[in-house]
């Protein structure tokens, strides 16, 4: 359908802008999903912005919205809705651009250039896509070839706008779920800084927050393989309900048994825990609840739990379920909480 309505222009301009409510992006939202037609020229104006709006090109946001835009929102013959005004010094660039739904709102990511330049484009940029989740959060994802990813708070995941041509590759910086479409012919590849892990076809979750001593591979169905950068145990093949714990500090590689679908309880909004020290829950519970947990006990950094809680549970209700033998307390000054011995 065309759409020539002045006030889903400014919706539009303002979703890609980052400035809408929460209203805003749910009537958003409901236009998308009113006809196919809207998604076509949501898409054309994500392909426009992520290669319009990036520093080099940046000038008067809301003017530009309106040159490079207007011939998508309001058609004209003869008229090409994806010509440049603009002239680039290298070749062969093409914005990779992706518009996906969160688990409860609009996300937009977009291509994003980066490269080497002294004064002038010498060199070719590489454009990726890049999907960022803030504490307190958790985001969904649909990869170009229909894999699902769960993105935890605190997360970023990245890939380049090749993907899905002749291998499938991400990169990791915190935790997410992963349901990989089968490929024979492209193996699916999560790299982070410490793992390399390789699949065909399969659910796994990884851990790995820059801020955690271990870095952990939890397998769910299917098989990964596994390879740890710069020790001696090379490559390691998990099986079901197995998960791969490599320590950052010192450097050991360790495969333990578990319930792989307690790895990924968290995408449900879940809380749960085996046998895990407290200050590794913290920072879970820091992530989630985006607060900053103090641990002024000894005995308590030195203390395991185990415990599982829904989405439903507030951070005060948990804290009650794991003080459940009052050793201790807590006082919070806005997002800072501090647990102490309690005095007898």
């Amino acid at each position: 359908m065309e759409f020539r309505d002045e006030h889903i222009e400014n919706l539009l301009f303002g979703y890609f802008a980052g400035e809408l409510s929460e209203a805003q992006e749910k009537e958003l939202s409901e236009w998308l999903e009113a006809d196919e037609s809207n998604k076509k020229v949501m898409a054309d104006m994500a392909d426009w912005w992520a290669t319009a709006h990036v520093p080099l090109f940046k000038s008067d946001m809301k003017a530009d919205f309106d040159k490079y835009f207007g011939e998508i929102i309001h058609p004209r013959e003869t008229l090409n809705p994806h010509r440049r005004t603009f002239t680039l010094s290298w070749k062969n660039i093409a914005a990779s651009v992706a518009v996906l739904m969160l688990v409860s709102s609009l996300s937009f990511y977009g291509g994003t250039l980066r490269g080497k330049s002294s004064g002038e484009i010498s060199q070719p940029y590489e454009l990726f896509s890049e999907v960022i989740t803030p504490l307190g959060a958790t985001s969904k994802v649909v990869l170009p070839d229909g894999s699902v990813v769960w993105v935890n708070a605190g997360s970023t995941l990245k890939y380049n706008y090749d993907y899905n041509q002749s291998v499938r590759q991400v990169s990791l910086l915190g935790e997410a779920y992963f349901e990989v479409m089968h490929d024979p012919l492209k193996p699916f590849i999560v790299k982070s800084e410490e793992l390399d892990i390789q699949v065909m076809g399969t659910t796994f979750n990884v851990k790995a927050y820059q801020d955690d001593q271990e870095v952990d591979v939890s397998l769910v169905t299917g098989s990964v393989n596994v390879h740890v950068k710069g020790v001696e145990t090379g490559e390691v093949l998990l099986s079901p309900d197995r998960m791969l714990s490599f320590n950052r500090q010192t450097n050991d590689v360790e495969v333990i048994k578990i319930i792989g679908k307690d790895a990924m309880a968290w995408t449900d909004g879940r809380v749960k825990f085996t046998e895990q020290p407290f200050p590794r829950i913290a920072k879970d519970l820091e992530r989630k609840f985006n607060v900053k947990i103090q641990i002024e006990s000894e005995r308590l950094k030195k203390e395991t739990f185990s415990g599982s809680f829904t989405s439903s549970h507030t951070l005060e209700q948990i804290l009650r379920e794991v003080d459940v033998e009052r050793k201790y307390t807590w006082t919070q000054n806005r997002n800072e909480i501090v647990i102490r011995d309690r005095r007898r």
